[in-house]
């Protein structure tokens, strides 16, 4: 690990060891702790959510959980779920690459939840994130189509990121040509954006609960994006996992030895970090003091 600012060690553990949990999936996202005691994760090729239990191996959790409709536009590699979350009540939230959509699934069956906006079917939902009070956000970029580029014609002229409150979907950002996570500061007062493009280099800030742009909290890029209960932001880029402080400035570097997409919080007191890094998935337990 490399550190930039020694006030990090008062927040994370640097004498961490990095577990491999597995090394035998496609494309490894969206991360999930259950308080059951297990992670879930996508595997965007597979088409399939996988369950894992610490020191046990995958399984199947959810079968074409991102494809379920014959659409010779949807790029075959990336035709799965990606990002999951819970909702309020706890079900799980699925983005769907293949269906253009995202879906809830209840414990027994796939139901659609957010399908179309303004009478066109989205791109390809990526990463999402429900608040305390109900509303959904979701970021929409072109990954999951053919050559991974935006159809007017079919799907949204926009890769936007949108928020869905009371049943109403609107735009809230369009400014990214390939938006991809978000995440809540820990009071769920923040939401924070970002894109994984090197020419598309910062993280935007929204009221979580008016909309209203909140400025840029740092100038770097990443795939998926979290905070942790001190308020850092984790940013996961193709240098690591990059650790700001919350002021948008540069912690600590976390390297890897495969390119990470994706992290969460689990285990018992949410301090260990669940990272999915394509073929592989990481465990560091107590990562977070």
């Amino acid at each position: 690990m490399t550190i930039y600012n020694s006030s990090i060690k008062n927040y994370i553990n640097n004498n961490h060891e990095i577990e491999i949990l597995n090394s035998t999936c496609n494309f490894s996202e969206g991360p999930l702790w259950h308080t059951d005691g297990y992670y879930l994760f996508s595997d965007i090729p597979e088409n399939v959510i996988y369950q894992v239990f610490p020191g046990k191996g995958k399984k199947i959790y959810l079968q074409n959980s991102g494809f379920s409709i014959n659409d010779e536009l949807v790029f075959p590699q990336m035709k799965g779920s990606n990002g999951l979350a819970f909702d309020i009540d706890n079900n799980l939230i699925i983005c769907q690459h293949g269906n253009h959509a995202i879906a809830k699934y209840d414990g027994s069956s796939i139901i659609p939840v957010v399908s179309q906006f303004n009478q066109k079917p989205f791109n390809s939902p990526n990463d999402v994130i429900v608040h305390p009070n109900g509303t959904m956000f979701f970021s929409d970029p072109p990954y999951g189509l053919k050559d991974q580029r935006l159809i007017p014609g079919k799907y949204q002229p926009v890769a936007g990121i949108y928020y869905r409150k009371d049943g109403v979907i609107k735009l809230l950002c369009d400014q990214y040509q390939y938006p991809n996570g978000v995440c809540l500061s820990p009071d769920k007062k923040t939401l924070f954006t970002c894109s994984n493009k090197e020419f598309e280099r910062f993280v935007l800030m929204f009221d979580a609960e008016t909309f209203q742009p909140k400025g840029i909290f740092c100038n770097e890029n990443g795939d998926g994006i979290k905070c942790d209960k001190h308020g850092n932001v984790y940013l996961c880029t193709r240098e690591g996992i990059l650790i700001l402080d919350d002021y948008g400035k540069r912690s600590a570097l976390l390297e890897l030895p495969t390119i990470a997409a994706n992290i969460c919080w689990g285990g018992k007191d949410q301090k260990d970090m669940f990272i999915t890094a394509r073929q592989n998935i990481f465990l560091i337990r107590n990562f977070m003091k």
